[in-house]
C-alpha cells in the first residue's frame, strides 16, 4: 500500500512543479507575492486533484492527459483571477468581506447578507487572511471545482467506466465554461452546493444512506437551489436505497451548519428565514436571464401574476410525473436509472420554475457531462446544456446577449434536453432488468 501510495505522489508532485512556474509566468495578477501564492495554491490543487486520481484511473496515460487538462484549467483560472467587474462582487461580497473585518464575528449577526451561514463562516475566514479578498472568493470556490472532479470521478468507479471515460469525465468537468466562469471569472460559490449533491448520490449508490443524506443537508445549507436535486431522496426511498430513519441525519446535519452563527447571537428565525426572503427578493420578475421558459413569455406585467402561477403549478406537475414514474416502475430503478432521474429534474424544474437566474442551470450542467459520458452516443446533451447555460452568464457578466442567440434559442434547447433526458428515462426503465 506505502509504495502504490509512492507511486502516486510522483506525478502528483511532478505536476505541482511543473504547474507553479507555468501559473507564475500567466498570472495577470498584479502584486507579485499574491501572484505567487494564487499559483502556489492552485499548482498544489494539481498535485492533490492528480494523488487522489490516480486510485481511481490507474493508467499512466490517463494520468498524464489529466494532468494537461488540470494544467489548462488552472491557467485558465489565473487569468481570470482580477476580473471583478460585476456587481455581485463590489455590492455584495467585497463590502461583506469588509464587515468581518471591521466587527469580527458579530458580523453574522446582521442580515445584509441572503446567503445561508454556511458561506458567511468562509467569508469571515477570508476577511482574516491578509490578501485581496477576491482572490481567497474565487480560490475556495476553484477549491470546490476540484471536489466536483474528485466527486464525479468516484461517481465513475461506482458505474465501472474504463480508465479513458473517467478521465474524460474529469478533464470535461474541470474544464467545461460555466464552471471556470463560475468560481474564477465571476466569483460565485456553486461549486460548493453542487459538490455536496454529487458527494450524496455517490453515497447513495454505494449504500451510505446516512453520509448521503448528510451530504444533502450540507449542500442545502448552502444554497436553496439544491432542491433541484433534493427529489431524488424521494425516489431512493422508494427503492430502499434510503429510509425515514434518516430524516434526523437531515435536520441534524443542517441544524450543526447553522449552530455555530445561532450561538454567535443570530436569531434562529432569522436563519431559517434566509430562503424564504430569497424566494421573495426576485419574484416580481419572472426571470433573470436564465434560459428558462419565461425567457419565451412576453415581458408584459399584466401576465406577471398568471404566468408566475402557472410556472408554478406545471414545475409541481411536472416533478410529480417524474415521481409517479418512478412509483409505477420503481423495480426497474438501477444506477443508471437513477442518474437519469437526477438528470431530468435539474433540467426540467429549472426550466418550469420562474424567478431563475443565470447560474441555475449549473447542477443540470454538471449531471449533463455525467449523462455523456456515461452514454457516449449521448455526448451533445454536455455541450448543448452548457451553451444554454452560458447565454445566462454572458447577458450577465458582458451585459448582453449573445448576438443573433438572445435567450429565446437557449431556452428551446434546453426545453429539447428536458424532453430528451425524460426519454432516456423511459427507455432505461424498459430494461427488463435494471442496471
Amino acid at each position: 500500500m506505502t509504495r502504490y501510495r509512492v507511486n502516486r505522489a510522483i506525478p502528483a508532485i511532478a505536476a505541482a512543479l511543473v504547474t507553479f512556474p507555468v501559473l507564475l509566468a500567466v498570472s495577470p495578477v498584479p502584486g507579485r507575492g499574491e501572484a505567487a501564492v494564487m499559483a502556489a495554491a492552485f499548482a498544489l490543487l494539481a498535485g492533490l486533484v492528480l494523488f487522489f486520481a490516480g486510485g481511481t484511473v490507474e493508467s499512466a496515460p490517463m494520468l498524464f492527459f489529466l494532468g494537461a487538462a488540470l494544467a489548462a484549467g488552472f491557467a485558465i483560472r489565473t487569468c481570470s483571477l482580477p476580473q471583478s467587474a460585476n456587481t455581485d462582487y463590489i455590492y455584495c461580497l467585497g463590502p461583506w468581506a469588509q464587515d468581518f473585518r471591521d466587527n469580527g464575528w458579530r458580523a453574522i449577526v446582521s442580515t445584509w447578507s441572503d446567503y445561508n451561514v454556511p458561506y458567511l463562516y468562509i467569508i469571515g475566514i477570508i476577511a482574516r487572511v491578509p490578501m485581496n479578498d477576491l482572490y481567497l472568493y474565487k480560490l475556495v470556490s476553484v477549491i470546490f471545482d476540484c471536489g466536483v472532479v474528485l466527486a464525479g470521478m468516484r461517481l465513475a468507479r461506482v458505474f465501472s467506466l474504463s480508465p479513458l471515460r473517467k478521465t474524460v469525465l474529469a478533464s470535461a468537468l474541470f474544464l467545461a465554461p460555466t464552471v471556470w466562469l463560475n468560481s474564477s471569472f465571476w466569483g460565485q460559490c456553486d461549486s460548493i452546493y453542487a459538490f455536496f449533491c454529487v458527494m450524496a448520490l455517490v453515497f447513495a449508490l454505494e449504500d451510505k444512506p446516512a453520509r448521503s443524506v448528510a451530504m444533502a443537508a450540507v449542500a442545502f445549507s448552502f444554497k436553496l437551489q439544491a432542491v433541484f436535486f433534493l427529489p431524488v431522496f424521494i425516489i431512493l426511498w422508494m427503492v430502499r436505497r434510503v429510509s425515514i430513519r434518516e430524516i434526523p441525519v437531515f435536520i441534524g446535519t443542517f441544524f450543526l451548519t447553522v449552530l455555530p452563527a445561532w450561538i454567535l447571537g443570530r436569531p434562529l428565525s432569522s436563519i431559517l428565514l434566509i430562503y424564504r426572503n430569497q424566494t421573495q427578493t426576485y419574484a416580481s420578475r419572472l426571470n433573470l436571464n436564465s434560459p428558462s421558459a419565461y425567457a419565451l413569455a412576453p415581458a408584459d406585467e399584466r401576465f406577471h401574476d398568471a404566468l408566475f402561477n402557472a410556472g408554478l403549478a406545471l414545475a409541481f406537475c411536472y416533478l410529480g410525473a417524474l415521481l409517479l414514474l418512478a412509483w409505477v416502475r420503481r423495480g426497474r430503478i438501477g444506477n443508471r436509472a437513477l442518474l437519469l432521474f437526477v438528470a431530468a429534474m435539474v433540467i426540467g424544474i429549472p426550466w418550469l420554475l420562474p424567478s431563475m437566474h443565470d447560474r441555475y442551470f449549473y447542477l443540470a450542467d454538471i449531471f449533463c457531462v455525467f449523462l455523456a459520458v456515461l452514454i457516449p452516443e449521448k455526448w451533445v446533451f454536455a455541450p448543448l446544456c452548457i451553451f444554454c447555460s452560458y447565454a445566462g452568464y454572458h447577458a450577465y457578466l458582458f451585459s448582453r446577449f449573445i448576438p443573433y442567440v438572445g435567450l429565446a434559442v437557449p431556452s428551446l434547447v434546453m426545453l429539447f434536453l428536458m424532453g430528451g433526458a425524460v426519454m432516456l428515462l423511459l427507455s432505461e426503465l424498459r430494461r427488463p432488468e435494471p442496471v
